[in-house]
C-alpha cells in the first residue's frame, strides 16, 4: 500500500508542474507504473513463489 501510496502523490504533485518537465514525469511515472505492474497484495501472493516451490536441482 506504500507503493500505491507514492504513485497518488507523484501524480499529485504533478498537478503543480508543467510544459516539458511534467511530460517527461508523466512517462516516467506511466514506465513505473509498468514495472511494478500491480501493487494489489492478493496478486503479489499469488504470484511469489516460495523457497521450496522454486527451482530443484536435479543433482539432488
Amino acid at each position: 500500500m506504500t507503493v500505491e501510496r507514492f504513485f497518488t502523490d507523484a501524480e499529485e504533485r504533478l498537478k503543480c508542474t508543467n510544459g516539458e518537465r511534467r511530460q517527461h514525469l508523466e512517462e516516467r511515472l506511466r514506465l513505473a507504473r509498468a514495472m511494478m505492474e500491480s501493487v494489489d497484495p492478493l496478486d503479489f501472493i499469488e504470484s511469489w513463489v516460495a523457497p521450496e516451490e522454486g527451482h530443484r536441482s536435479k543433482f539432488t
